[in-house]
């Protein structure tokens, strides 16, 4: 809730907002205004379970909030080639999980991922 957020904004100097299901730009700016800087967008597993891949809809909901003026971290099915999707956007964080654990290497996974991170936005 909005005051639980604003609770929180007051005694920790970074809150994040994990979104998943349905939310609305609207309250996207209520926990702008509530002092929330940080989202983290999630594309759920079960989305990916039906067959749902990262997609223009996502990318536009990803960029509209850094438009808005958050540091949006991105997760959900995150592998070294969806990575690409992303080029262009000013994405805060990419948090994988599976995608590094469940490699047969999660050793080179995670190397992977730090390359192609490099390879897209620099150092």
């Amino acid at each position: 809730t909005i005051p639980t957020m604003k609770a929180a904004a007051k005694e920790i100097s970074e809150v994040q907002v994990e979104l998943y299901g349905d939310w609305t730009y609207e309250q996207a700016q209520q926990w702008l205004d509530a002092g929330i800087s940080q989202a983290i967008y999630h594309q759920s597993r079960d989305a990916l379970l039906a067959g749902e891949t990262w997609g223009e809809k996502d990318l536009t909901k990803v960029k509209k909030l850094i438009d808005m003026g958050f540091r949006v971290s991105v997760t959900g099915g995150l592998n070294v080639d969806t990575l690409k999707l992303f080029e262009g956007i000013n994405v805060y964080t990419f948090i994988t999980g599976r995608g590094i654990t469940a490699a047969e290497n999660p050793r080179q996974a995670a190397l992977d991922f730090m390359a192609e991170i490099k390879r897209i936005w620099g150092e």
